[in-house]
């Protein structure tokens, strides 16, 4: 059972390995490529021409909007996620809630749950119950299955290419020169971008200015985002477009005889309301009073579409993972769709990145704002750096003492 656990993992290190002697062969055979490995475990792509052909173009798209402008929504949204609220509606998950607070705010709650569930001697999940905020790596084959990992690849790939192009373009735009570009990669279990900036010519600009550069990452995120929730909700107008991407799967049904479920049937609807999700169909069989209901089915086989009426007596329901769903007494699991999976995750991950990035530690972008603020208030760089690296310090402590709680009571289970 353990070695079926992991063999996720071993697949991604395998590959890895894999890509590691292509990149090798490729030397050999003498053909010029702009990437280095270092002990095989680490990958980076720098390219000098893609500052050139991508990100200076897009920088004098932005001269088209006035700079106060970019400036005002870029740091305002900046400031709004780094302390309060990073504002992204939560409907995509069936929540009819409009943002998640700022992972400052997360973090100090969940030390003092912590603190809490051991004076109290509290079970992880009643810590969960009162407002605790699980953190967990996703690690193929441990914390996530390998079939989820594809998804997470586009998903934090998209995500970190568009953040860092981002940092590029408004510094393009504001005239700071940049080196030059790239990507790098960890045994794929770590991704990350970078623009490489001229960092004593960015220091020389004024305040408002570097502030937009450091801010302009997040609020790409956040823009992606939002386009996932777009996405999903513009699909939900079309019963055609519901049918072909969204709506949840039967993919096991206990009893087979029964004529109401059919493995492979969708359900697209309960009592005429889309559905998109297993989230979406959570919350809406908790509306519905006790008594019955209308769930339409397409068979995707025939194209038919089934409409039957159904008891909701007794109804309970079990999240089993992310996308899959249990429901008893109809006694069938059900799965969200591959359209909405790879939209849930572009939502969940650059919400993840928009809230990581705002964070007030060095040496993420809210390091490095929170540093260009504190630049008006201590003035002499020395002090200002060991203020920031003391913060920087009791800030990803909080991120850590979090990870561990997580790991240690086994809630990364319910991630």
């Amino acid at each position: 059972m353990r070695a079926m656990q992991y063999l996720g993992l071993i697949i991604v290190i395998a590959a890895w390995f894999a890509l590691v002697g292509i990149i090798y062969l490729l030397r050999i055979l003498g053909v010029k490529i702009p990437v280095r490995v270092y002990y095989g475990l680490f990958i980076m792509l720098r390219d000098e021409e893609l500052v050139k052909e991508v990100i200076a173009p897009l920088g004098n798209l932005l001269r088209r909007i006035p700079s106060w402008l970019i400036m005002a929504l870029t740091i305002g949204l900046f400031l709004l996620s780094m302390f309060i609220i990073v504002p992204i509606p939560l409907t995509i998950l069936g929540i009819n809630v409009w943002g998640l607070p700022s992972m400052l705010y997360l973090m100090v709650r969940n030390l003092v749950l912590m603190v809490i569930a051991v004076t109290h001697k509290l079970s992880p999940i009643e810590t969960v119950e009162r407002g605790f905020t699980p953190l967990a790596p996703l690690i193929p084959g441990v914390t996530i299955s390998l079939y989820t990992f594809i998804y997470v690849i586009v998903a934090i790939g998209l995500g970190i290419l568009l953040h860092e192009m981002a940092h590029g373009a408004v510094s393009s735009r504001f005239n700071v020169k940049i080196k030059s570009g790239g990507a790098f990669a960890l045994l794929f279990l770590a991704f990350g971008g970078f623009v490489e900036i001229d960092e004593e010519e960015l220091r020389s600009r004024s305040l408002a200015v570097r502030l937009a550069v450091y801010s302009s990452g997040v609020f790409m995120n956040i823009v992606l985002a939002y386009i996932a929730v777009a996405l999903v909700g513009l699909a939900l107008l079309s019963p055609q477009l519901t049918q072909g991407l969204l709506g949840t799967t039967i993919v096991y049904v206990v009893n087979s005889t029964d004529a109401a479920f059919k493995t492979g049937y969708v359900i697209t609807a309960i009592n005429g309301h889309p559905i998109a999700s297993v989230y979406s169909l959570i919350s809406t069989l908790s509306s519905v009073n006790s008594g019955n209901v209308t769930l339409t089915m397409y068979n995707p086989v025939n194209g038919a579409v089934i409409n039957e009426v159904m008891s909701t007596r007794n109804l309970t329901m079990a999240l089993l993972g992310y996308s899959a769903l249990y429901i008893s007494p109809w006694n069938i699991i059900v799965e969200s769709r591959s359209f909405y999976n790879l939209m849930f995750w572009i939502y969940t991950l650059n919400l993840t990145l928009a809230l990581l990035n705002a964070f007030p530690a060095y040496p993420l972008d809210g390091g490095q704002f929170l540093d260009s603020l504190l630049s008006k208030v201590i003035v002499n760089k020395s002090v200002r750096s060991k203020v920031m690296i003391a913060l920087s310090i009791v800030f990803w402590s909080l991120i850590g003492l979090t990870l561990y709680y997580t790991l240690m009571t086994g809630l990364y289970r319910l991630i």
